[in-house]
């Protein structure tokens, strides 16, 4: 019987047999931290990027953490989406900011560009556009027209974006720093760990200062209040790798994406998300839409059970309705409609970089078993 997880992380024989070399050199050289490979890795990061400068660190939330330092947003205001992992927001309210939650376009699940202006105060400091799910944000030129004209910064989360572009300009290229994910369930993996990419030499220089304890010219002269947020030697090795396999990964996770949607077209009850032509996805996650009249909790769990198929989301519940943030800062029901609407309808069908035909199209003949019996009323027969 086969098992589909909703996802993976993929290393060839190939990768693994040059990173057990790494790590072999790595021990015995007894420089495990802020050695030749991880500037190896943030040089070869920031070449693909097309920036300026890639700094390595523990993870994305640390990265966002070190940005919004960096911007000094105690007492301000900070414009998120309210449809992303809370690690986006978060950092925000760790430095002394309220993360301003804002509601999506329904069509590409991103940050909207009305809802941004609509949300500005005067103690607006920036904004944080989410690349969720792989797909550059659509609009991210008109968001960054927005902040340039009211001296905004605009920072990228690209947790779930590694090789995404827009106009073929690289996801984590857009703001005034990118800041990604290198969690084992991403589209590349270093086990734990981030990277920030900008093209502003301050911020650069500050995020190295600040991911190990803000240090000035080392460890006895300490020049800003750092943490630590270091990224080891071997986890910079496996990022090499996992780098270097990128693009033929993300090819992978195309073909697994159009199998997807030509095994879908014309499927009853399921939408597809629609990738405008100048748009490459890095398809972290494939979501679909059900369609109102199906029982999306009873769909997944029928998956799960019945096939043994791992089906995510992205991301519901929202920010403003987990717990932690109700307690905080009192959300509710009904305050990002469109959020709230489409985020109850999407479902992640399995995706990672080594998938097989015969999985996608296992799932795809699953999903044709299980949707009919998913309709919330079911029709007597």
């Amino acid at each position: 019987d086969m098992e589909v997880p909703s996802t993976r992380p993929y290393f060839s024989d190939a990768d693994i047999a040059a990173i057990s070399g790494d790590v072999e050199s790595i021990l015995k050289s007894g420089r495990l931290i802020l050695g030749p490979f991880t500037e190896r890795f943030e040089n070869a990061f920031k070449d693909y990027c097309g920036v300026k400068y890639a700094v390595a660190v523990s993870s994305c939330t640390a990265a966002l953490d070190i940005a919004l330092r960096y911007f000094i947003v105690s007492g301000k205001e900070v414009i998120v989406p309210t449809n992303t992992f809370i690690a986006t927001s978060n950092p925000v309210i760790y430095n002394g900011g309220l993360p301003v939650l804002a509601d999506i376009k329904a069509d590409n699940l991103c940050l909207d560009p009305a809802e941004i202006t609509r949300r500005i105060t005067p103690r607006t400091r920036g904004v944080i556009v989410v690349h969720l799910g792989g797909m550059p944000c659509p609009d991210i030129f008109e968001i960054r027209e927005i902040c340039r004209s009211r001296g905004l910064f605009l920072l990228e989360d690209v947790a779930h974006a590694h090789g995404a572009t827009l106009n073929g300009q690289k996801a984590g290229s857009f703001g005034d720093a990118g800041c990604f994910s290198f969690y084992p369930t991403k589209v590349m993996t270093t086990c734990t760990g981030g990277m920030i990419t900008t093209n502003d030499s301050r911020l650069a220089e500050f995020a190295v200062s600040l991911r190990h304890h803000g240090v000035g010219k080392g460890l006895h002269h300490i020049i800003n209040l750092g943490y630590d947020w270091l990224m080891d030697e071997i986890s910079a090795s496996i990022g090499y790798y996992q780098l270097q396999a990128l693009e033929s990964n993300l090819k992978r996770r195309q073909e697994i994406a159009q199998r997807y949607a030509a095994g879908l077209a014309g499927l009853e009850g399921v939408q597809l998300l629609q990738v405008p032509d100048n748009i490459r996805h890095a398809y972290y996650k494939y979501p679909v839409f059900l369609a109102a009249a199906y029982d999306k909790q009873r769909f997944v769990e029928k998956m799960q059970r019945e096939y043994g198929i791992g089906i995510g989301s992205i991301y519901d519940p929202p920010c403003h309705l987990q717990p932690v943030y109700q307690r905080i800062f009192g959300f509710g029901e009904g305050m990002f409609p469109i959020a709230e609407i489409v985020l109850k309808r999407t479902c992640c069908l399995p995706m990672s970089s080594q998938m097989t035909d015969n999985e996608v199209d296992y799932v795809l003949e699953s999903m044709k078993a299980v949707l009919p019996g998913c309709r919330a009323s079911p029709v007597m027969t």
